[in-house]
């Protein structure tokens, strides 16, 4: 199949713009320096990290307490949460003795604010993206992709984004941009029907909710993508929805771990454990009596306004070992949100992650947990057949078994076109609506999948 007339002028067009832009000086100049930070260097990691921590201690008056005390540590910063991010922007900002910032051109990053309110934070040109571009370079190396080639993107979209735009680094690709399939837009529709199939894809990429809608749509209409690597992110991806993305494009799929306060910072190997690059963002993993800790970060390059020991929400399993050969920190995967808590009929709280595995063994693909009342949890699902009723109802059995009568939670099967989104279309897979204790005490001990 080809493209209609209109739009392969435009990707045309890119083709072409990607060909005078690769041959500048500008262009040579950032894939050598990518190309040089591209090999894992623990060392230079270490020598970020003792700048980074230098920089904040003299120079960002959030941290004034710690001056004059000679040499400080990781551990001798507090934890950096979005409240402070968003409350203490002027006084996180590195600047000199007569109050100047930096040198270098600034730039001022808003994040989506997908758990509370949107937090800016202040980066330069020079290394904003830096980081980004280097630790994409290390995956599409890790993963085999071709230097130069086309790349169909389910993420999540700026408001105006052209559908063809041409990607420069860390390789230059052809960037295809939909929105996530709904069959109820006709513009989204005619989008997907003009694009989808009528060239070669190298890569996929986005979302994991609109990767899973993608690969169901091309199963459905039979569409045959044959991408070199897919690669999901934002979002937790059920089992059973990296199984059919798998088939659907016969291609193993890559979790990526990101966040806007800390940018690109790890991803799966071969045996989906996830490495975090450590010399470009630092992670820790808070104790806890159960394994699982909250995983803080810290951006190496963010010392024009240091993020130190962020509270990124996120939990994971303790620091493992991994055979693949990659290196970084280890962990086997990320669970998910710490603050997605389900609260019982008795007020408990409940770790939903062995809910969610459940629901995935099930095999649905694409489902939401939705809590707005103690002990009912809705689950939103894109299957309006009998099977995703039957999965709601055999879990229900289970949850019968397990809790005593007002206790414990049960499920109630809500069909498609109730997804919620944040501001920016990430869908979580829990969202929780009621006011949550200020405590760590979660069951964890049911549904074991």
């Amino acid at each position: 199949m080809k493209l209609p007339s209109d739009l392969a002028r435009e990707f045309q067009q890119a083709q072409e713009r990607i060909t005078r832009k690769i041959q500048s000086a500008w262009f040579q100049d950032k894939r050598q320096e990518i190309e040089r930070l591209a090999q894992y260097d623990s060392a230079r990691g270490a020598q970020r990290l003792d700048r980074l921590l230098t920089t904040a201690q003299q120079k960002v008056p959030r941290y004034r307490a710690l001056r004059g005390r000679g040499k400080v540590e990781l551990g001798d910063f507090p934890l950096t949460r979005k409240s402070d991010l968003r409350d203490r922007f002027v006084e996180s900002i590195s600047r000199d003795a007569a109050g100047r910032l930096e040198p270098g051109r600034f730039l001022v990053m808003q994040t989506s604010g997908s758990t509370g309110q949107p937090v800016a934070l202040l980066s330069t040109a020079e290394s904003g993206g830096l980081s980004n571009h280097v630790i994409r370079e290390r995956f599409s190396a890790y993963l085999d992709l071709p230097d130069r080639g086309t790349v169909l993107n389910v993420g999540l979209l700026r408001e105006g984004t052209a559908l063809f735009e041409p990607l420069l680094l860390p390789r230059p690709y052809i960037k295809c941009n939909l929105r996530g399939f709904d069959p109820e837009s006709p513009d989204i529709a005619a989008d997907y029907q003009a694009v989808v199939g009528r060239f070669p894809v190298d890569q996929v990429t986005g979302s994991s909710s609109r990767v899973i809608a993608l690969a169901r749509y091309c199963l459905e209409r039979g569409i045959r993508l044959r991408p070199r690597g897919v690669i999901a992110t934002y979002e937790h991806m059920p089992a059973s929805g990296r199984l059919l993305v798998e088939e659907a494009f016969e291609c193993r799929l890559t979790m990526l771990y990101a966040t806007a306060e800390t940018g690109y910072s790890a991803w799966e190997c071969s045996r989906q454990r996830m490495h975090f690059q450590d010399d470009f963002v630092l992670p820790e993993i808070t104790a806890s009596e159960n394994g699982v800790g909250e995983i803080l970060l810290t951006g190496l390059l963010s010392t024009p306004m240091p993020v130190i020991r962020y509270v990124t929400g996120d939990l994971a399993p303790r620091p493992a070992a991994c055979d693949c050969g990659l290196p970084g920190t280890v962990t086997d995967h990320v669970l998910g949100r710490a603050r997605t808590s389900l609260v019982g009929l008795d007020g408990s709280l409940y770790s939903p992650y062995g809910l969610l595995g459940a629901l995935s063994a099930t095999g649905l693909p694409d489902f939401q947990v939705v809590q707005n009342e103690p002990g009912l949890l809705d689950v939103i699902t894109s299957d309006t057949s009998a099977r995703a009723l039957e999965s709601v109802r055999t879990i229900n059995t289970q949850l019968d078994n397990y809790f005593q009568p007002q206790q414990g939670f049960r499920l109630r099967h809500r069909p498609t076109g109730g997804f919620l989104l944040t501001a920016r279309g990430k869908r979580n897979p829990v969202v929780q609506h009621l006011e949550l204790p200020e405590t760590t005490a979660e069951r964890t001990g049911y549904l074991r999948s």
